[in-house]
């Protein structure tokens, strides 16, 4: 574990380094550019399901029905999207990083160096999701008056999610590097990605989401 940690620790150093280095304020200020424009962003995405959630719940019978389709919905496109990203992290961190042969020098073993990359990995492939994650499920908690149970549930449902996503990519990252060279993986995976990404477009059209919102056919979607 020590081991481990150690090889975490240049990650940290990083971020405590740069808020001294010279160009610190022109960090600070794109920081503080794309942190409002992602609140914007985050608010907007809760402003948008919460009044979703307000229109289900004035539906008789249905609407509890509909936030729950709702809600697979959500979270099919976030397993997918945490597929996606850690696939790409998953091929930077293990095979396309640059200070792989300064790692590899270092008297720790290749399990502990794999557990440390993929760890850093998860963490930069899902951090994003689930911020982004987050006002969605806050307007289920608010709309239904959940109580902390919920909340508790929820963060123990999207960890293992992160997980089962970054194992899955890291095993088929490195099962295609036993067939192809690393340096031809990210321009297969940048392919699939796009593939996977229409895709999921396709899937959420088959889904029809706009019936959701479509009273004459609250019967034929619940079935």
């Amino acid at each position: 574990m020590k081991e481990i940690l150690a090889l975490l620790k240049p990650r940290f150093w990083s971020f405590k380094n740069g808020s001294s280095s010279q160009d610190a304020k022109n960090r600070k200020s794109k920081t503080l550019l794309f942190g409002a424009v992602g609140l914007i962003f985050w608010a907007g995405i809760f402003a948008i399901f919460y009044r979703v959630l307000v229109y289900f719940q004035g539906i008789e019978e249905f609407g509890d029905i509909l936030a729950r389709k709702l809600l697979s919905m959500v979270l099919v496109t976030l397993f997918v999207l945490l597929i996606f990203s850690s696939i790409i992290t998953a091929l930077t961190k293990l095979y396309l990083s640059k200070d792989l042969v300064l790692v590899h020098s270092m008297p720790v073993s290749t399990a502990k160096i794999f557990l440390a990359r993929w760890f850093e990995s998860t963490i930069d492939s899902s951090w994003m999701v689930i911020v982004y994650s987050l006002p969605v499920f806050l307007s289920y908690g608010i709309v239904y008056k959940a109580g902390l149970f919920f909340y508790i549930t929820v963060g123990l449902t999207i960890l293992p999610l992160c997980l089962i996503a970054s194992g899955i990519s890291a095993l088929v990252v490195i099962l295609i590097a036993v067939f192809l060279p690393a340096g031809r993986l990210r321009t297969v995976f940048v392919f699939l990605g796009f593939v996977l990404f229409l895709i999921l477009i396709i899937a959420f059209r088959l889904m029809r989401p706009e019936r959701l919102v479509n009273p004459d056919t609250f019967t034929s979607l619940i079935l």
